[in-house]
């Protein structure tokens, strides 16, 4: 097996460095990574050279890619479509969770498994943002998803790890961009019948979140029309019951 790793990069100049290295450090001698992919994506301020002096730091580890757009779906989709492994992971740049992707490894070598969400609703995980945050995320994937679209799983935002063949077909497919595509490729994988196993996470706040509560909201409705829409390709099938 062969691992990529996508961290996408917005405006993350005075945290990108440490946290990266201190992750670099974590994980050398305990997974054997073949690249960690860096996307800065439309920073306006120093991420692109944090970026190139984590890459002269790690010249072996890290690749960077560098997009225009400010967009989290777009970094997340470049990241996919240029890894080189096998089997690959996205992870946040305050969120570089060496243990899910030590769990995830494990999983794709001893279950078979394609696609692994780390679910901040998954009865044994710890979510300790602020409450705003975890009522929002309950919301948007009970009532909006489980309501509107009839997903079963409980979670498709955040840490994510995806067969490499699976990730670059999901983003072929694709048809949004932004932060709905994390959750749209969640979706397609079910729709098409790909299981998606929810394991727990343990997380906090490191820093405030990029975007607050009160842009997510009023973009939800049109999240449903856009995510109706993708799906509406591909007819409902029996394989859906077992792929969560």
């Amino acid at each position: 097996m062969e691992y990529s790793i996508v961290i996408p990069a917005h405006n993350e100049a005075v945290n990108l460095e440490p946290f990266v290295s201190t992750f670099i450090q974590g994980v050398s001698g305990r997974i054997a990574l073949r690249e960690i992919i860096l996307v800065e994506n439309g920073s306006t301020d120093d991420t692109l050279q944090a970026c190139q002096k984590l890459q002269e730091k790690f010249p072996e580890q890290i690749r960077v890619v560098s997009i225009p757009k400010a967009s989290y779906g777009e970094a997340i989709k470049q990241g996919m479509l240029e890894s080189r492994g096998t089997h690959l992971s996205i992870l946040e740049c305050d969120c570089l969770d060496a243990e899910f992707v030590a769990d995830s490894i494990q999983l794709f070598q001893d279950q078979s498994v394609r696609f692994i969400v780390a679910s901040k609703r998954h009865p044994d995980s710890i979510d300790k943002r602020p409450l705003k945050r975890r009522i929002l995320t309950a919301l948007y994937n009970y009532l909006l998803l489980h309501l509107f679209i009839g997903y079963p799983g409980t979670d498709t935002h955040g840490l994510k790890s995806i067969e490499a063949a699976s990730a670059k077909h999901l983003c072929q497919i694709a048809m949004t961009s932004d932060e709905i595509f994390q959750t749209e490729i969640v979706l397609l994988a079910w729709r098409l019948g790909i299981k998606v196993h929810e394991r727990p996470i343990r997380i906090r706040e490191m820093r405030s979140s990029p975007v607050t509560v009160f842009r997510r909201v009023p973009k939800v409705l049109d999240t449903v029309r856009q995510l109706k829409r993708s799906l509406a390709r591909f007819p409902k099938s029996s394989a859906q019951s077992d792929a969560r």
